[in-house]
């Protein structure tokens, strides 16, 4: 600045590497000054073909200091992360982007600040339009040490920052909570292991890791479908008996009358050997299929090696919604006609209206759901339709051995 004060920045970069070296000197009359690289502000990464609502986060902090990994969306005010010498990496990301800083040795400082920004006003504006509200973003700095630093700047695909190290596959976030973390990046493995090892279709891949699931808990969807099925059949057999102890007491309205009633019916399934609750147990796969299925959603948001990955025809990418809604319909259809086989038996009227209900309320949830998503429930139902087939059929001749 012709007064002493001088910055050299300087980023080497090398045919086939992702890590960029950076060196940045700030002297002052000779006298080397603490400088910071910044990234930001926010990290333009939208794809103007899905549109900003399929981006589930964009310019996020992230910050690896020792192998644990803080993420950051909102601060009001500059906040500053002391140097260590512990700091692995820094630096913002989005959904499957990141932008992260290698200080070399950990020595390194963060500072994280809001910067107010103003949108582009939309394509076709009018020119006296209102110009849109300034949004918050994040830049995030962070110290480079004498010895420089490295630059990553690219996608996160798991596979390539596990090679390049330093903890980098950590800034993929397929989740905060520890058992979906892990069930999404296995789920994450395996289908990356299915698509370069059997097929080189994701969508495909998803058919098959969805049915290596339903063989892996077989027994256990097995043994709850059977009990279910008994629970049907016994209370179908004492429904008579239960229907003569309500209508002996409904017209009794008082607590004390209605507390006899139940001491009856109690008493009738223990005299009749009956578990009310025994139904309970037919719910246990759909409870141990939940956390499944939200790391398989955790793994379509966040997986890059899934993004724009099509299945066939009109589905052009797994982690987008069917754009015309087939698959989540087939989705509610099988989903129906299992609960439909599941319900042949008999049992509680308001209990089988309710579980009736679940394959629209599965519908309409899945309308804006990524097409993997809904894909992988498509699958599982027509498994569940052909096992409860099976039960259906085994405790149907059972049952007529049982009468004969």
């Amino acid at each position: 600045d012709g007064r002493g004060l001088s910055v050299r920045k300087e980023m080497t970069f090398r045919r086939g590497e992702w890590l960029v070296e950076v060196r940045l000197d700030v002297t002052d009359r000779g006298r080397r000054l603490p400088a910071r690289l910044a990234w930001g502000p926010g990290f333009e990464a939208l794809d103007p073909k899905s549109g900003s609502s399929q981006i589930h986060y964009t310019g996020q902090v992230v910050i690896d200091e020792a192998r644990s990994v803080t993420r950051t969306r909102r601060v009001k005010e500059t906040a500053v992360y002391r140097e260590t010498g512990r700091l692995l990496w820094a630096g913002l990301d989005e959904q499957f982007f990141a932008a992260l800083v290698l200080p070399a040795g950990g020595k390194g400082d963060v500072v994280v600040r809001p910067v107010a920004v103003a949108p582009e006003p939309p394509p076709g504006a009018a020119p006296d339009a209102r110009p849109p509200k300034p949004v918050t973003q994040l830049v995030v700095a962070v110290g480079i040490p004498p010895e420089g630093a490295r630059l990553f700047v690219g996608p996160k695909k798991y596979g390539l920052l596990r090679e390049l190290g330093h903890d980098l596959d950590a800034v993929v976030w397929f989740s905060s909570y520890s058992l979906i973390y892990w069930l999404a990046k296995y789920l994450f493995l395996a289908l990356l292991w299915i698509h370069e090892n059997v097929v080189s279709n994701y969508g495909l891949a998803i058919v098959l890791a969805t049915v290596a699931l339903r063989l892996v808990f077989f027994p256990l969807n097995q043994y709850s479908m059977v009990q279910m099925r008994k629970m049907q059949t016994q209370m179908q057999r004492i429904q008579p008996k239960i229907n003569a102890i309500k209508a002996k007491y409904k017209k009794m309205k008082d607590a004390k009358d209605r507390g006899k009633m139940n001491e009856e019916m109690m008493a009738l399934y223990r005299k009749e050997g009956v578990n009310p609750m025994g139904g309970m147990s037919g719910c246990l796969p759909m409870f141990l299929q939940l956390p499944i299925l939200i790391a398989f959603y955790n793994v379509l948001t966040v997986a890059v090696e899934l993004r724009a990955a099509p299945f066939f025809g009109w589905i052009g990418d797994l982690t987008l919604k069917d754009p015309l809604y087939v698959t989540p319909l087939l989705m509610g259809a099988t989903m129906f006609l299992q609960q439909k086989m599941t319900a042949t038996t008999g049992g509680d009227p308001l209990q089988q209206r309710m579980m009736l209900m679940m394959p629209v309320v599965f519908t309409v949830m899945f309308l804006n759901l990524p097409s993997g998503l809904t894909l992988y429930w498509f699958v599982n139902n027509l498994l569940g339709i052909g096992q409860q087939w099976l039960v259906n059929r085994h405790t149907g001749r059972l049952e007529a051995a049982g009468a004969a």
